[in-house]
């Protein structure tokens, strides 16, 4: 099983410790791999304008200073082009959430024609946006909750 773990690095996340928060989140999912609490692949993507694989990156590796700088808005075009036609496994996006409505009706549009449980956010920061509602929302506190029994060891992708 592949987690594609999608870091929103977009300007709103540049305040109020944001991008350290970020940082323990990635860190602390790599252990989780790394000490065998999560039976997954992991992938790191940085997502802003565009989305951008982080090629060189492992939960072995040390966490990618390019995550801590943050600028731009986020794009959920690219973001759902990006993975639309080729997701192989499981999304977990740390952001913020502060979207504009028509992006949030597009993630919903997106979300739907996944496969049920495939996406789970956690929302970063004191002042994460607080409309952002529902199953697959976490907070940062929550983040082993978020990822207890997701996703499942014997767990097949079609």
């Amino acid at each position: 099983m592949t987690i594609h773990l999608i870091c929103d690095i977009s300007g709103s996340m540049s305040d109020g410790g944001k991008p350290f928060i970020l940082r323990t989140l990635v860190t602390s999912i790599a252990q989780w791999v790394l000490y065998g609490y999560g039976h997954a692949e992991v992938i790191l993507w940085a997502w802003s304008t565009k989305v951008e694989r982080i090629s060189d990156w492992s939960p072995k590796s040390e966490f990618p200073v390019e995550l801590l700088s943050c600028s731009g808005a986020t794009n959920f075009s690219s973001l759902i082009q990006t993975f639309d036609s080729k997701l192989d496994g499981k999304v977990l996006l740390l952001t913020d959430g502060f979207w504009s409505r028509d992006d949030v009706r597009a993630l919903k549009r997106w979300e739907g024609g996944l496969p049920p449980d495939t996406l789970r956010i956690i929302k970063i920061g004191a002042d994460a946006n607080p409309q952002l509602k529902g199953p697959e929302l976490f907070s940062s506190d929550d983040l082993f909750a978020a990822l207890d029994g997701w996703p499942q060891e014997d767990e097949e992708w079609m």
